[in-house]
Formats: C-alpha cells, structure tokens, sequence
C-alpha cells in the first residue's frame, strides 16, 4: 500500500491500546491483507477502500495524522476495529525529527551540542540560522548538560530498556505490529523528557524491524543489530548512575546551535548523494578552507533515491551564489554573516551572503595539503571520529585522502594500492542502481595501472575498505583518466558517469574493455577479516534475528574462539549461551519466565566486545 501520510507514533499507540485484546493477535495478519487495499487522495487526507462497504478516512494536519479521531472507519466496530489499526501499522511513522547534515536531530528540550574537545556550553547570543535543507529553526538554547539524569528520564530510559529487551528476546521473526508500537511509544516518552540519542536509535530499531518483517530491500540485519546495540547501551546507563562528565553525550543533542562564522573562503571538494534509511535523501557537498579544514553543505528532505539523484543540481541555500552542488563542487565561495555548527555544518538564513569565487583544483594549494598527511594520522583520525555520535562528529572527519595506483577489480570492487605498499578495496558508497556508484567503479577496475587521487569514506567494519566518493586522475604518461575541462580535474562517483572512452592507457591509447573478469593471479586478495570475529559477530546477528530461543538451541562454538586466542569472546558467548538457557522455576518445579533483562545484558556485552574488537582489527588492518 502506497500514498498514506505519516502518522504519528501516540496516534498509533493509542489505536492499539483501544483494541480488545482478542484483536490485538490478529494485527499483523490484519495488515498482510491491508497492503492490497486501494488508496485515494483526498482534499484534507486519504481514503482506504477496505471492501464495498467499508472505507477507513485519514484526516491530516499538515499532512500527517497528528489525532486518533482523525483515523475514522465506517464498520460497524469502529473505532475499536482491525481496519484502522492495519491502516495505520501500514503508514510511515512520523517522529519529528528534521535532519541535519545526515544525522537525524530530534526536536525535543535542546541541550548543548559543542563537542567534548570544546569543553563549553553554546552562548545564547551565539544562535543563529538553522542549517541547509533542515526543516525548522535548528537552535539550541545554553542551559548546558544536567549533573544527573532526572527521575523522569530515568523512568523513560527504563522503559526504552524494557522494549529493548522484548525486542532482542522476540528477534525480528516475532516483532509484529504491537511491540514496534510499544517500542514507538517508549521513544516518543525518551523524545519528551529530553533522551535524544535514545530516542533517534529508537526510531532507527522501529524502521529496521518494520523493513525486516515487510521484506524491504534496504533490511540490513547488520544496521538493525548495531542499532539495538546503542540502543540498550545508552538506554542501560541513563536508567542507572550515569557518569557527570558522560551525561550530555548519553542524553545527546535536540538541535545544533550555530555560530557566527568570520569571513570564510572555501573551496569545492567533492559532492555525494545521501539516501537515509529514516525516509529522508538529498545531497552534502564537502568544502575545504585555506587551512583545510573541512565544512560541510547539506540539503536533505524526506524523498528516496530520486530525490538523492536530482539534488546535485538544487541550487545551494547558502546566500544567493545562484550555484549548484554540482557546480559548487568544482569552484569556490565567498561567505559573509554566516553561520555554522561546531561540527562544520554551514547554516543558511537571510543574513548571510555568498558570493561565486574560482575553485582550485586537487593538487593545488590549499587542497594539496589534505593528501599530503600521512596515512596513519588520517587511519587514526578516520577510526576516532566514526566511535562518535552522529551528531558529534566533525564535517569529514571520516574521509581518506589518498594517492592509489589501480591493481584491478571485479564487478563494482576494485582494489588499489597506495605508495607504503597497502592493499585497500574500493567499494560503492551507496548500492542504489539509481545512482552510478556502480557502473563508475566497474569501469574504475578497468584502469589497471592508472594513478588517482581519491577521496572515500572509512568503512570501519572492513579491513583496508574505502567507501569511494570522488576519484581525479594524477598527472602522468601512464595509465589514467581523461576528464573533460568541465570536471575540474575529477570525479563526483555518485553524480558524475564515466565512460569507457574515458580510460587511458600507457600509451596515449583507449583502454578497451575486458569482457571477462581479471584473472586471479593478476589481482593481489587484500587481508580478509579475522574468521574467528566473523563468528562471533553472526551469533549477534544471529540472536537480532532468531530472538534468545535461538541461541538456547545454538551450538556451542566458544573452543573455536578459544584456539583464535579470544578468551574473553569466548567466556562472554559462554555466559550469553547460559542465560539463554536459563529459566526459573516456581515453588512446584513448573517453567516460569524471567523479565529477559539477563539475557539482555549478557548480549549487550558480547555485542560490545565484538564491535571493539573488530574495530582494533579493521584499525590495525590499515596500519604497518
């Protein structure tokens, strides 16, 4: 079922607590059959045609469904009937949260957001404009973090932690409608009392669960499991004694607040599409300054990856140079009276003024000196930003700079390596056909012995793996690219196409195509990851998806993790087996059921260290 407006989660919530509970246990087979039910616009919402008889009405504010009144049907048990709940389960969740640079930021109570190396609360008179393309007025107040969480959010992280449990206890095979409502209604609670990174991983676990039972393409058991990770670790520490100086990282940030910039003189870097999983796509450009730092232009909004495809050519919001991302990518900006965030986040508003100035191209000054910092600062500067929340981190602080030599590749991976001798794979940045990461790095592959620059996203997960987002060609007689003058000198993967033509050989000549893949002896196989991770990560996956009867009936492979020296990966999944097993008994011997908070928590520690582990073995992969 398409065409219904989002609805928001104390709508759902209160539609659900109003079934009868014989009803409750025919919501999910209720909603299998509303996704063929026709749906048409309407002047003030949208009208479901259940069968000849029976219609169930949407009414919206603003678009969204914002009362339970405003969900009506025509049945005879309404409003307590199946058919407006299954409607309702079936439409998008609105939460409220605009975006920001990528990072969902929530709109609750603010709290300071400048980063912990800052050390200071945001002045009131330092609020200005919200950012790029973000809905609303982004801006924090200084009230600064509290000493100690509240007893009121202590109670709102409690329940997070609650819903977390049943969740990991159900997997996704047992998470239907009515516990990813209680899960929606635990984070709009966290949203209230001022829980933001809660409440965003929250939201992130309901959308995960929702494409993982409906079968959607951007399911990753992968994103779901590191989600409900930070979601039961933060919720676990704030119902708790929270550490003072740790506090305002667990609450996390409601809006940034933005600074006044002085006079900023900036050039294009390079320019990516963005598709969230939160429903929310567009495009961030990335620009240096005469120091190098990085800052960072974003215009996101709800959409999918046609909105991604066609943002590169919206006109940047900053003042009124009149430019593109595109554009902006290869040339330069003059701004004035502007703003932006601690992290880099260039605001926009009526004050600021942006003029188009000449960019300058990779290997002159100022942008020459991001490839010329060595390898390993970069690894450890790339490694240390991505262990930060979203909202924390600073605009690019994830991104490589590199100078590769092409050694071959297959399908859309290309491995490369660097001057100290490194193999790195190259891999898409985002897999959407819609957008021609895809065909770009294929024919990248192709260019066996070309020299580049490349600009790419750490991929922490991976060894020695690069997300590719923009490639220029090095100046040389050898194997290369030609560029039309109107690139500047290189690449935006996810906008720009390359083409075959474009591929040079020694010689001068075209590269043609290979129709087979290289053979295996002319491709150097970069370091794989450590096997005995990889299977202690699939049995945290393993229990997001199957839920703790899974890991009860598992079978024990802690010998395994013991001869790869893992003694304490081993001892952890040992203790997880138990408690997975363990259940209590009342004063007749008969089975009982526990709360699952052991469980939980035995999970929770695996799941942490593996993720740490596989951290330092990613790090340690690119590192001599």
């Amino acid at each position: 079922m398409t065409g219904l407006p989002p609805v928001t989660a104390p709508v759902l919530a209160e539609a659900l607590d109003a079934l009868p509970a014989r009803l409750r246990r025919k919501v999910d087979d209720a909603v299998v059959r509303a996704g063929g039910w026709p749906v048409t616009g309407t002047a003030d919402g949208v009208t479901v045609r259940v069968d000849e008889a029976t219609t169930v009405t949407l009414v919206t504010v603003d678009g969204v469904v914002c009362r339970a009144a405003d969900a009506r049907c025509s049945c005879l048990l309404a409003p307590n009937c199946l058919h407006r709940m299954a409607v309702l389960a079936l439409a998008p969740v609105d939460d409220g949260v605009p975006m920001d640079g990528g990072v969902p930021v929530d709109d609750a109570p603010p709290v300071d957001d400048a980063s912990p190396a800052a050390g200071r609360p945001v002045a009131p008179a330092a609020v200005a404009d919200p950012p790029v393309g973000v809905a609303g007025d982004a801006v924090a107040d200084a009230a600064g973090s509290p000493p100690a969480p509240t007893g009121r959010q202590r109670a709102a992280a409690d329940g997070l932690w609650r819903v977390g449990v049943a969740v990991l206890a159900a997997g996704t095979v047992g998470c239907g409608v009515v516990l990813r409502t209680a899960l929606l209604r635990a984070v709009h609670e966290a949203r209230a009392n001022g829980l933001h990174r809660a409440a965003a991983s929250g939201t992130r676990v309901a959308a995960g669960l929702r494409a993982a039972r409906e079968g959607e393409p951007q399911h990753r058991l992968a994103d779901l499991t590191d989600d409900l990770r930070e979601l039961l670790a933060v919720s676990r520490r704030l119902r708790g004694d929270a550490p003072a100086g740790d506090l305002g990282a667990l609450l996390g940030t409601a809006r940034r607040a933005y600074d006044p910039q002085a006079g900023l003189r900036l050039y294009g870097l390079c320019t990516a599409p963005v598709v969230a999983d939160s429903g929310y796509a567009g495009v961030v450009t990335y620009l240096a300054d005469r120091d190098c730092r990085l800052w960072m232009v974003a215009d996101l909004a709800p959409g999918d990856v046609g909105r991604a495809a066609g943002a590169g050519d919206a006109t940047v919001a900053v003042g009124e140079s009149g430019l593109s991302h595109r554009q902006l990518t290869r040339a330069g900006l003059v701004v004035s009276g502007g703003t932006a965030s601690e992290s880099g986040q260039l605001g926009a508003g009526r004050a600021v003024r942006a003029a188009r100035a000449a960019g300058v191209g990779w290997a002159d000054e100022p942008l020459a000196g991001l490839w010329a910092q060595p390898l390993p600062d970069q690894v450890r500067r790339a490694f240390g930003a991505v262990a930060l929340p979203l909202p924390e981190r600073p605009a690019g602080a994830d991104l490589l700079f590199l100078t590769v030599r092409v050694l071959g590749g297959h399908d859309h991976t290309v491995l490369v390596g660097t001057d100290d001798g490194a193999v790195l794979t190259l891999t898409v940045a985002d897999e959407h056909t819609a957008l021609p990461h895809r065909a770009n790095l294929r024919l990248l592959g192709q260019a066996v012995g070309a020299r580049l620059r490349l600009v790419g996203r750490l991929d922490p997960t991976r060894r020695a793996t690069v997300q590719a987002l923009a490639v220029g060609p090095v100046d040389g007689d050898g194997p290369g690219l030609t560029l039309p003058q109107s690139w500047a000198g290189h690449v935006d993967l996810g906008y720009d196409r390359l083409h075959a033509s474009q591929l040079r050989a020694g010689d001068g000549a075209v590269v043609v195509p290979p129709h087979d893949r290289l053979p295996d002896a002319a491709v150097p196989r970069p370091r794989l990851g450590d096997p005995a991770l990889g299977l202690l990560r699939r049995q945290v996956e393993r229990v997001v998806s199957g839920g703790r009867a899974i890991q009860a009936l598992a079978d024990p492979t802690e010998r395994r993790l013991r001869l790869a020296r893992l003694d304490l990966g081993a001892h952890l999944l040992a203790a997880m087996g138990s408690a997975a097993r363990s259940r209590p008994r009342d004063a007749f011997g008969r089975l009982t059921d526990d709360d699952g908070q052991a469980f939980a928590e035995s999970w929770l520690a695996v799941a942490a260290y593996e993720e740490a582990a596989s951290r330092a073995s990613a790090e340690a992969s690119w590192l001599p």
